[in-house]
């Protein structure tokens, strides 16, 4: 088998693809081709024994030594103090050295995670001083120094964003079924929150999480036709749908369903199960205006995008606008708002009361 793969590598043959345009056949001994199915398991063979190289014993956790953490060509050292984490570097520096493998310093960076003052320390890797950074992505991950994950959710929000605008842009959102649409947006929009659900859900802050369910808001206001202003409550109401955070909540147990725990986490409960699993159905009625209940009456909503946001206009009382005489934008408020057409105090849907008509 051996002599099998050193046949086969010492002939392969490269080149590099510029967009259409070709390079000159060359051939390689560093390194293994990208999108060969065993290049990943080559690698794992080739650093086998990496663990081996580290002196410390890393974090305790819940009798567990964690030293290190990989995926791929990733690697992570963690160690409880400056002396540790510095000696760690070195032994990895060493067994780099040994094995031919060079480490990509401009691209290494060391958190110090701690609660109050960072404390001070410098790391190098060889001749060359790290980084020490507060903020740094892994795995698609940002983490932070104090482990809060708001900077990530609103990251990820900022994403959910971009994608929402390239699906309403390339396909015709507006004049699809609402069933539809939901389908769409939990099938390329959802995704991007499900990612490591478990890891940020319990640590974000408020403001974090009220930006990723206006994302959803107005995603669905910008399918009913109305203003981003618009009540929360009624717009849920009228899609039957819940706030993202709260999908969120109930889908995160079932994320890790497929993974797998060592034998010392038996009989341990993830600390995000207890605020999840006792979390109650939404129910956006209480928190609808009073005066919604006297609105226009309907079945289902229009599929044509005219009609459906010309019902939505009038179910929202956002044709207010046109009949008040305060052409400033201002929130409803019928103490100072006086009909252009009857010359009365405003009350909500004075439409259907007013006898004058513009």
């Amino acid at each position: 088998m051996c002599t099998l793969l050193d046949s086969i590598y010492r002939k392969l043959i490269f080149v590099i693809r510029s967009g259409n345009y070709l390079t000159a056949k060359f051939k390689t001994v560093i390194g293994l081709p990208q999108g060969d199915p065993l290049s990943p398991v080559l690698f794992s063979l080739f650093i086998h024994d990496l663990p081996n190289c580290f002196p410390h014993l890393g974090s305790f956790f819940h009798g567990l030594y964690i030293s290190y953490i990989m995926f791929a060509d990733d690697l992570c050292v963690i160690a409880e103090s400056a002396v540790d984490l510095q000696s760690a570097l070195n032994s990895l520096q060493q067994y780099c050295d040994r094995n031919s493998l060079r480490i990509n310093v401009t691209k290494t960076k060391c958190m110090i995670f701690c609660r109050g003052q960072k404390p001070m320390a410098s790391f190098s890797i060889g001749n060359t001083k790290l980084d020490v950074t507060n903020e740094f992505t892994y795995l698609g991950f940002n983490f932070t120094t104090q482990l809060s994950f708001s900077n990530h959710l609103n990251s990820v929000t900022a994403k959910a964003n971009s994608r929402c605008g390239i699906l309403n842009a390339r396909l015709p959102i507006k004049n699809l079924p609402l069933h539809l649409v939901l389908q769409i947006y939990s099938c390329y929009v959802l995704p991007l929150f499900r990612y490591g659900l478990p890891l940020f859900l319990s640590s974000c802050s408020q403001s974090a999480q009220q930006k990723a369910n206006s994302s959803f808001t107005k995603f669905l206001k910008s399918y009913l036709g109305i203003p981003f202003h618009s009540n929360n409550a009624i717009t849920h109401f009228l899609t039957n749908t819940n706030p993202l955070m709260h999908t969120l909540e109930i889908l995160a147990p079932h994320c890790i369903k497929s993974l797998s725990f060592p034998p010392e986490l038996n009989n341990y409960k993830i600390s995000f199960l207890s605020s999840t699993s006792q979390n109650s159905p939404y129910n956006p009625i209480p928190l609808i205006p009073s005066f919604f209940w006297h609105s226009r009456t309907f079945h289902t909503l229009p599929t044509t995008y005219f009609y459906r946001k010309r019902l939505c206009l009038e179910i929202y009382d956002h044709d207010h606008s046109l009949l008040c005489k305060n052409e400033k934008f201002h929130l409803f408020d019928p103490q100072n708002c006086i009909c252009l057409g009857c010359q009365k105090t405003m009350s909500h849907y004075h439409k259907y009361d007013c006898n004058m008509p513009l």
